[in-house]
């Protein structure tokens, strides 16, 4: 039932995504250009690539180069997130982060992101899980993530893919993840609608914009 819920999930937010890209181009008149921050190849096949003449998979792992792509649209780039600088500003027609920017550090780092993001997309698709809903996404444990860093490292223990890990390695688990609220993530992108999917209380975050 779970994995229904999750695959009906992105199969919608798949189609919100594909429209969106298909009236980006019909705005600009041409098939767009995407960068994908923390992007994978299988990802797109939700989505498809119908529109797109190019996407660029930016990562800062090389690892995630060796995953396989069956078409020459993806192209892989090593980089950081918080500093685009080999972009200008609206150099990218759509900006895309799926569930990547509760990984990229602290609040700051958080920020840095955002304004990355905003600078260089001309329209933008940024998801993230919601701090508001009781299930954390990545340990899958409930209230996991409404509790201090000490005792999310101490309910750990009930993972059964983290209770092996020393205190150490635990704490360096729980502080790589820093889920949003609403207000937080509604100020980060403050002109961007944000699109809001529900269980019952918000699941995920979307921040979507366009150009003018």
């Amino acid at each position: 039932m779970r994995d229904l819920t999750i695959n009906g999930f992105r199969t919608a937010r798949g189609r919100v995504l594909r429209g969106q890209i298909a009236r980006l181009a019909q705005h600009l008149g041409r098939p767009i250009t995407v960068l994908d921050v923390g992007g994978r190849p299988d990802y797109w096949a939700n989505v498809g690539v119908e529109n797109i003449a190019e996407t660029r998979l930016l990562n800062n792992d090389p690892e995630e180069f060796a995953r396989p792509s069956s078409s020459n649209l993806f192209v892989p780039e090593l980089g950081d997130a918080r500093c685009l600088s080999g972009y200008g500003d609206n150099s990218v027609d759509l900006v895309h982060a799926n569930s990547v920017i509760e990984h990229v550090g602290q609040w700051p780092d958080i920020c840095d992101v955002a304004r990355e993001a905003l600078r260089v997309g001309r329209s933008g698709w940024i998801q993230t899980p919601a701090w508001e809903f009781p299930i954390e996404p990545h340990y899958r444990l409930p209230f996991l993530h409404w509790f201090a860093a000490p005792v999310r490292r101490r309910l750990l223990f009930a993972s059964r893919d983290y209770r092996a890990l020393n205190t150490r390695d635990r704490r360096f688990h729980v502080d790589r993840i820093n889920l949003m609220s609403y207000a937080e993530f509604k100020s980060l992108f403050p002109e961007a609608e944000i699109m809001v999917e529900r269980v019952l209380i918000a699941k995920s975050y979307v921040a979507r914009w366009q150009p003018p």
